[in-house]
């Protein structure tokens, strides 16, 4: 690993301009997180300072990196897969799939992911960094804010966020995080988090899944969809295998998860609010799995992704009640907490 630990702990914000991107670099001794303004705020960087180790996926379709879609939507997807390039972004307010949202067409993900940000504001102190973001739907009444704060002595990065609603009726929203893990910690890592439920996401090909149409159980195990074997869905897919699966994690005991690393006795972990956020999805894959579009075969990666909802389409959540409220002239907030951990439980356990 590359040794890049910082010698002061005071915590500092930077722009720098790479392949045309404007980046705004957040860090303290513990961390450093590289943030893409324009492209919907996301995390296109989370790096461990001690040991230069960075936990973001990289889309090997998605380099350099491209800002515009062909349409959208648009099938399969490609309004989202045209210009992922890895990195950490937010899903609002449809979820996953693309579709009609009280008549607004969304594309996967909705668009929150791919509107430019503004960078409202960075304060700074000599043990604080403050910075916050605001990105506003152009389809719909939603406008995000985000602020990230830095702390001189802490390894975590604190995270405050507020979906406002415009409109003068009351907006149900489907509310994701959709960070997409990669890179050494992967390797022989583990997903610990205090689940009790897990669920096979439901597709509409289910021909195309390695796990059993519709499973639901005890987390961590699912069965296989061919011979109903067990197979470990905390356990990071060994690169090369060809494993792949997407899962509906629920009854967390406790808003967090952690992808721990025992060889490295290194973590990543998350503590989120588990009232706004009773769910999580997981999607593992390793390089050989999905050989056609969009993977075409590569990717090594996992996620753990807190969500207002279960997986679905929107019309369905929206049926089945299974969506987050933003008051009409009003506004819901969270707060989470990431970083770097030295035990698979994450330093909230105490």
């Amino acid at each position: 690993m590359n040794k890049t630990a910082r010698k002061s702990n005071k915590p500092v914000a930077t722009w720098r301009t790479a392949e045309g991107r404007r980046l705004l670099t957040i860090e303290n001794a513990h961390f450093r997180v590289e943030i893409w303004p324009d492209m919907g705020g996301a995390i296109t960087s989370y790096v461990h300072q001690p040991s230069g180790l960075d936990i973001m996926w990289r889309n090997a379709y998605g380099q350099p990196p491209r800002r515009h879609v062909i349409d959208q939507p648009v099938g399969g997807g490609s309004d989202l897969f045209d210009v992922m390039d890895g990195s950490w972004y937010v899903s609002l307010p449809n979820g996953f799939f693309a579709g009609d949202y009280f008549g607004a067409p969304l594309g996967t993900h909705g668009e929150l992911r791919c509107v430019p940000w503004v960078v409202e504001s960075i304060r700074s102190t000599a043990n604080t960094l403050r910075v916050a973001f605001v990105g506003v739907s152009v389809r719909t009444p939603v406008v995000y804010r985000r602020e990230l704060t830095v702390q001189a002595v802490s390894a975590h990065l604190h995270w405050r966020e507020t979906v406002a609603n415009r409109s003068g009726a009351p907006l149900p929203v489907a509310w994701l995080h959709h960070p997409v893990f990669s890179g050494p910690l992967l390797d022989g890592a583990r997903l610990v988090t205090p689940a009790r439920t897990i669920r096979v996401i439901r597709t509409n090909k289910p021909s195309l899944m390695q796990l059993k149409y519709g499973y639901k159980g005890r987390w961590p195990l699912a069965r296989k969809r061919e011979g109903g074997q067990p197979r470990d869905c905390s356990a990071a897919p060994v690169a090369g295998t060809g494993h792949d699966h997407s899962v509906e994690l629920s009854d967390f005991s406790a808003g967090q998860g952690c992808l721990w690393n025992e060889k490295l006795k290194l973590g990543f972990a998350m503590q989120w609010d588990l009232a706004m956020f009773p769910f999580a999805w997981s999607w593992a894959h390793a390089d050989g799995a999905a050989p056609r579009y969009p993977m075409w075969g590569e990717g090594h990666l996992m996620t753990l992704q807190p969500s207002t909802s279960p997986p679905g389409r929107f019309p369905d959540l929206l049926k089945r009640k299974q969506l987050r409220v933003v008051p009409a002239k009003g506004s819901v907030t969270a707060e989470m907490h990431t970083g770097f951990v030295a035990k698979p439980e994450g330093p909230w356990a105490d």
